[in-house]
């Protein structure tokens, strides 16, 4: 079995959407006007590049990818702004609401572990979401 190639995707905000690129393979970039169209956008140059590959090497395919996609603490909560910063911060990822609110504005250096505190927490939120039925 071929082992994967993990792909960072930096994601920025632009003036008009968002704009990513891998961080181990050059001229992988892409542009969209929001999330969902930057990952189907990245997807299909993704696809080119796995063609591109296959002159080389007819056994790889795009499932021998694996893409993760990574976006600022700021522009995350800029683009979701329907999420309540402090409401989060405490109930989700148990921070003190003005310390969360320095992160998310870089006010304050954010450590690798406050960033794993906060990736769960937005995780657990969408597993609450993702198991919720209206009736």
């Amino acid at each position: 079995m071929k082992a994967k190639t993990f792909l960072t995707v930096v994601v920025e905000k632009t003036g008009t959407g968002f704009s990513a690129y891998a961080k181990e393979v050059d001229g992988l970039i892409t542009v969209g006007d929001n999330l969902t169209e930057l990952k189907q956008n990245f997807n299909e140059v993704l696809g080119h590049h796995v063609a591109y590959l296959r002159e080389k090497d007819d056994s790889i395919s795009i499932a021998d990818f694996s893409v993760n996609y990574v976006l600022d603490l700021e522009q995350f909560f800029d683009y979701f702004n329907v999420i309540n910063k402090s409401a989060f911060a405490e109930q989700y990822a148990g921070i003190n609401q003005s310390l969360f609110r320095q992160y998310t504005k870089k006010l304050a250096p954010l450590s690798d572990e406050k960033l794993v505190q906060i990736s769960r927490g937005l995780h657990k939120l969408a597993d609450e979401l993702n198991n919720l039925t209206f009736t």
